[in-house]
C-alpha cells in the first residue's frame, strides 16, 4: 500500500472505512488574470470548478461540450477521484459552492449564498470572518454517512491566494507553494502576490488581512476542519494550497479561542506534489504550532495507453479535486494503481 508519511517517506494510512466526499469549490477572479493558472481552459478558467463539480458526480459535464483540461490538453485531475469513486464509491458525495460563476447543472449543490470573490490584485475584498463561520456551522449541522470525511477543492489560482495569504498572515512561503504548471509563472505570481500585500495596514484584523488576500475556500475549509474534528476525522485533501487552509485554521484557533482535535486532521497529497522540486509543503507544514499527521500516495501513470496521462508524471497539473486523497482511499479499500489508471482511461474514452 503506498500512503506514505510526508516527513519520512515511511508507511501510512487514512482511516479504516468509508469516507464521504466534499468538494469545497469557488471561483477568485485572481484566476481571470492572463498566464497566472493552467486549471482549466483558457478564457474559461472560472468554469472548472463548474465541470469538476459535474463531472464528479455524474461523469459528465452539462456546462460545456468537454471536462476541464488545460491548454495542452491535460485533463483535471478530478478524473482520478471520479475513476476511484466508480470503483469503490464514497459512501456521500457533497458539492459546497462557494462563489461559482456558473451554478453546475444536474445535480445537488450546497449553496452558501456566495459570489466568486474578487480578484486579490483589486481594492475590493471579501468577508473573511462570514466564510470562516459559514464553514464552522456546516461541520456542526454535518451528518456523516461514512466513517469520515475527505475535503477537497477546485479553485483555480488558489496556490496564489494561498501564498499571499500566508504572507499576509506573516508566515514563510518562498519556495514553499506549489502550481498547476510545470514551470510555475513565478513573475506573474509575484507580482500579484506584491499588489495583494500593498493592501495590507498594520491595524488589520486577520480576517481584514485574509479577506483580502485569500479565497473562500480557505476560510471555509479552516472552519469546517476546526469543528468537525471535534465530532469526526477530516481527510484535507490537497497540497500546499489545503497546508495553507491549515495553517490560517491553526492561528485563527488561538486568535478566536477556538478549541478542535488536531488528531483528528490528516492532509492527504499526491506524490506529484511530495516530489515537486519547486515547492516544499513540509517546509510549509513545519510552521503549524503542532505536529501534523500529512501523508501522500505514490501514484504514476506509467502504465498509461493514454500519452496525455504521462505529463503528470513530468510536473504538469500536480493534485486537485482531492485526487491524492481520493487515490489512497481507493488503495485503502484494496484498489491498484493499474485499476485507476484502467478507469480514468476508460473514462477519457467514454466506455463509462
Amino acid at each position: 500500500m503506498n500512503i506514505l508519511k510526508l516527513s519520512d517517506q515511511t508507511q501510512s494510512s487514512l482511516p479504516a472505512g468509508k469516507a464521504d466526499f466534499i468538494l469545497a469549490a469557488s471561483v477568485t477572479r485572481t484566476c481571470e488574470i492572463e498566464g497566472i493558472t493552467q486549471a482549466g481552459i483558457p478564457g474559461k478558467i472560472a468554469l472548472t470548478p463548474t465541470l469538476d463539480a459535474e463531472f464528479l458526480v455524474t461523469g459528465k459535464v452539462f456546462s460545456l461540450d468537454n471536462m476541464a483540461e488545460t491548454a495542452t490538453g491535460i485533463p483535471t485531475p478530478g478524473l482520478l477521484t471520479r475513476a476511484v469513486h466508480t470503483l469503490t464509491p464514497f459512501s456521500a458525495i457533497h458539492i459546497v459552492d462557494l462563489g461559482l460563476k456558473t451554478a453546475p447543472q444536474q445535480i445537488d449543490v450546497v449553496a452558501l449564498g456566495l459570489s466568486p470573490s474578487p480578484s486579490i490584485t483589486e481594492e475590493a475584498s471579501f468577508d473573511a470572518k462570514a466564510v470562516f463561520e459559514k464553514g464552522r456551522a456546516y461541520a456542526k449541522s454535518y451528518r456523516l454517512s461514512g466513517d469520515y470525511v475527505i475535503l477537497g477543492e477546485s479553485t483555480p489560482s488558489g496556490t496564489t491566494t494561498a501564498q499571499a495569504a500566508i504572507q499576509a498572515l506573516g508566515l514563510k512561503t518562498d519556495g514553499l507553494f506549489a502550481s498547476s504548471f510545470k514551470e510555475s509563472p513565478v513573475t506573474i505570481k509575484e507580482e500579484t502576490i506584491a499588489k495583494a500585500l500593498a493592501k495590507i495596514k498594520p491595524n488589520m484584523s486577520f480576517f481584514e488581512k485574509l479577506g483580502h488576500t485569500a479565497d473562500q475556500t480557505l476560510l471555509f475549509s479552516a472552519g469546517f476542519m476546526l469543528e468537525a474534528s471535534k465530532r469526526f476525522h477530516v481527510v484535507l485533501a490537497g497540497g500546499t494550497q489545503m497546508a495553507a487552509a491549515l495553517l490560517i485554521a491553526d492561528r485563527l484557533s488561538t486568535k478566536e479561542s477556538i478549541w478542535f482535535d488536531p488528531r483528528h486532521i490528516t492532509l492527504c497529497t499526491t506524490g506529484w506534489i511530495a516530489h515537486d522540486g519547486a515547492s516544499n509543503i513540509n517546509l510549509l507544514l513545519q510552521q503549524l504550532s503542532f505536529r501534523s499527521k500529512a501523508v501522500y500516495t505514490e501514484f504514476r501513470y506509467e502504465d498509461a495507453k493514454i500519452p496525455v496521462l504521462k505529463l503528470y508524471d513530468e510536473g504538469e497539473a500536480k493534485e486537485g479535486v482531492g485526487a491524492g486523497a481520493a487515490i489512497a482511499y481507493g488503495y485503502m479499500q484494496g484498489l491498484s494503481q493499474q485499476q485507476i489508471t484502467a478507469r480514468v482511461e476508460a473514462l477519457m474514452s467514454g466506455e463509462i
